[in-house]
């Protein structure tokens, strides 16, 4: 019987410890998006291949800005955003990533109409090149649109934005309130 309940402890204790990992990572909401790129400047590929899930040196294809651009990602909801994760190829440019509650870039990326809320910005200047780089958004942050700007020609393969994942189907309990139901159930 000792050893059973030692079983049960250490196998709820893991099982607690992954899913607190799991939940602080978050959920990728980059796919539910319509995701677009800026038309004032040229790109080369298709806009969906930087959620598909696909990075090097798998068998991944680069979304490419020759020069600099725009990609916008729109959502239906407002969400509590965590970070941005953009894997890069080549790159020689700079990133501004702005994200916002209402409003709507224009699909030239000149100017906004209406402007809506500014949530977030935040600038990475590493110069990183064939790696993740993560955009850690402040505490708080909520947003139903986001653009990601680059300053330089940039091959990128994938774009993940991760938002606090508040929906579940498990209800939340008190340690006293698990220990209580183990006690409940053995004999």
């Amino acid at each position: 019987m000792r050893i059973r309940n030692i079983m049960i402890w250490a196998t709820l204790a893991v099982t607690l410890s992954v899913f607190g990992v799991l939940q602080a990572t978050g959920r990728n909401i980059a796919p539910d998006a319509i995701s677009r790129a800026t038309t004032w400047n040229t790109h080369e590929g298709d806009i969906q291949w930087i959620t598909d899930g696909r990075v090097p040196p798998g068998d991944a294809t680069a979304f490419v800005w020759p020069s600099k651009g725009i990609l916008v990602f729109e959502w239906d909801t407002v969400h509590s955003l965590d970070q941005v994760r953009i894997r890069l190829g080549e790159a020689d440019s700079d990133f501004t990533l702005m994200t916002y509650i209402g409003g709507k870039l224009l699909d030239d990326g000149a100017s906004r109409s209406p402007n809506g809320e500014l949530t977030a910005r935040l600038v990475d200047d590493s110069g990183a090149s064939h790696q993740w780089i993560v955009m850690e958004l402040p505490v708080g942050t909520y947003a139903d649109n986001l653009e990601l700007e680059t300053r330089g020609s940039t091959e990128i393969y994938e774009i993940e934005v991760l938002a606090e994942d508040t929906a579940t189907t498990v209800q939340g309990a008190t340690w006293s309130r698990v220990k209580m139901l183990h006690t409940e159930q053995t004999p």
